[in-house]
Formats: C-alpha cells, structure tokens, sequence
C-alpha cells in the first residue's frame, strides 16, 4: 500500500464506496479509510423505486440516475464476481381514498392477494423498482480494495489531519494525499471541516419479521415498506425521529412499525430482530459534495440519506469528475452553495 495516495476516502458507506470505484476506474491511487465495523449504511434496506413519500411524488432526477445506478452496479458486480443488484417490480397500496387521488402517474392497478393485504383503496405497479443488497455490495467492494491494496482499517480522527496547499499529512496513517475525502455520514462528535452543514439527520428503526403464509415475492410499499428476505422472512421500515440520534433501537420504534404492519397485513407476524440507524440527512435531502472553498485539499460527500442506493453512483461519477479532471458540480449539490447559505445567515448584509 502506497504512504501517498493520490486520494484518502473516510468511510466506506455507500458514499465511499461508490466514490472510490469511480476514481479507481479512472486509474487514481485511492486509499479508502473505515472503522471495522462499518457504519450505518451496511443496514439501509437498498430500495430503488421510482415513485416514494407520501405525496406519491415521483423520485427526484429519477430517470438520469436509474440508468446510472444499473450500469454502475453490473459493472461492479462484473469486477467482484458478486451478485447483489436485484431488478424487481415493487408494489404501492393506497392507504388512503385521499392519496390515491393524489396519484396520477404511470401504473395500472395492481392485483394482490385479499386475503394477504389490505387493499381497499387500490394500488399500482412500479416496474423499473429494483433492490441493492447493500451489506452484500460493501463488503464485497472492501474485499477487493483491500485486494489492490487500496483499504485500511482505521478510525480517523479529523482533527489530526494537517492540510497545506499542495497535499494532506495523515500522521495516524503514516502517509500523505493529494486529497482527502470525509464521506462518515452523519457524525455526532462533530467535524472541524463540515460542521458547518446543516443536518437534518433522522433516526430510522426496522424489523425483520416472519410472516407465515406471506409469498409476496415483491417489494411492498404501504405506510410501511415489506421487502422479502426469502422463507417468509422479511425487513420491514422505517420509522422516522429527530431525536436520540443514535443506533438503539426504541420500543416506541417498534409498536409504531408494528402497528403500521398490522395496518398492512392481514396475516400475522412474528419479529426476529429490531435494529435502528442514523440516516445522513442535509438540507433539502440531496447529497452534497466538493471542496472545502478555504481548503480545497479537504472535500466532502455525504447526505445521501435513504435512498444513497440511488444517488451514490450518478454522483459519485460527478464528483470524481470534478476531482480528476475539474468537472462541474451541480449548484444544487454543491458543498459551497450550503456553505454560503451558513455564511449569508451570520452574515447579512
């Protein structure tokens, strides 16, 4: 493993990840950073459906990032001999007479089982929905940096980072970049170079539940989304809080996602496991990235919050453009539009 790698990433979460592939693919030295645990993504349910929330809206920039997020992943299952990215129908039930009049979109009505789902008010097929085996795509990626020796583990602690104008110090690391990268997620201790970003980080909690009978081979969206784990086993979620930002999962989390099964279910249910996460939320809920603008050296890719499955490779792509090669970053998502946005606010004329 080379001491100067053109590019330190910290976190291999879905952003990382997917950040450190696309400048591998462009032939850069790249040294990925993570805890060897892993963070929160290693739990995100990796659903991709094109029509989400309960405005029954389609998904933000859906039809770019779709087909971006298909190629990158055969590729990198090609790379790994690793199946993980699952095209599959999902369903959406109306839970109500009011949101399925909110829906206008594509998608006939969808036929499910009575004596399964409560279905009363409808429903409609998302066929370009698909599923990423999330933890499955992780931990074959780190198999392979750490095969090139691109991995380390290591807790990095970003304030012992020495910046200057033409690389990064990393003296717990030993070793040097041109570039270092922060994609932790949300982090609770605090980050002398992004703090400044406004989260809105939401804690999400999820059961794994066995439904006896349940043959859905579909993903099923309801209040509560189903997704099947095989055996009449299947995850369900996701609870949403901005308080307790930690991984501990609440008894309030579990009769709230309980109930809403209930509400979806006419079978039924017994849980196995309860788990929770942090999602990394920022602003508007689009991910954002770049350089820091007083220390260029230092860059950012973070707030893919829960559908970083979707947005990771588009992104990713973008930004190890923009690193490479000085591509152009999205205004939207750019980490000096949310910067400036603090600094107006403290600073008004």
């Amino acid at each position: 493993m080379s001491a100067h790698p053109e590019f330190v990433i910290v976190g291999q979460g879905l952003a990382g990840t997917a950040l450190a592939w696309q400048l591998l693919r462009r032939g850069r030295k790249v040294l990925v950073v993570d805890r060897e645990s892993g963070g929160c993504s290693r739990l995100a349910a990796g659903l991709i459906t094109p029509i989400t929330g309960k405005r029954v809206a389609k998904s933000w920039r859906w039809d770019e990032l779709r087909p971006a997020a298909e190629a990158f992943y055969r590729e990198i299952e090609t790379r790994t001999r690793t199946a993980f990215f699952h095209p599959r129908e999902a369903i959406r039930l109306f839970a109500t007479a009011n949101e399925r009049s909110r829906y206008s979109g594509p998608g006939g009505e969808v036929a499910v089982r009575d004596d399964w789902f409560n279905a009363a008010f409808g429903g409609f097929v998302m066929p370009e929905a698909a599923r990423l085996d999330v933890s499955c795509y992780l931990e074959a990626s780190r198999a392979h940096f750490r095969a090139v020796g691109a991995f380390r583990t290591a807790d990095l602690d970003p304030k012992q980072i020495e910046p200057n104008t033409s690389a990064v110090r990393i003296p717990q690391l030993d070793a040097e970049a041109q570039t270092l990268v922060f994609c932790r997620g949300f982090a609770p201790d605090g980050d002398p170079w992004f703090g400044a970003i406004p989260f809105r980080a939401a804690k999400g909690e999820f059961l794994t539940v066995r439904v006896p009978g349940l043959a859905e081979e579909r993903v099923t969206h309801r209040g509560v989304w189903l997704a099947p784990l095989g055996d009449e086993v299947f995850r369900a979620g996701a609870t949403y809080s901005w308080h307790q930002l930690d991984g501990v999962p609440t008894a309030a989390g579990r009769t709230e996602l309980e109930a809403r099964l209930r509400e979806l279910l006419k079978l039924p249910f017994e849980v196995i496991e309860h788990r929770a996460a942090v999602r990394p939320i920022i602003g508007g809920s689009v991910p954002v990235l770049g350089r820091h603008p007083d220390c260029p050296r230092v860059a950012f890719f973070n707030g893919l919050g829960s559908k970083g499955s979707l947005l990771s490779p588009f992104f990713a792509n973008q930004f190890a453009a923009h690193l490479c090669d000085g591509g152009e970053i999205d205004p939207e998502v750019d980490v000096r539009t949310f910067l400036n946005r603090v600094s107006s606010r403290h600073n008004p004329e």
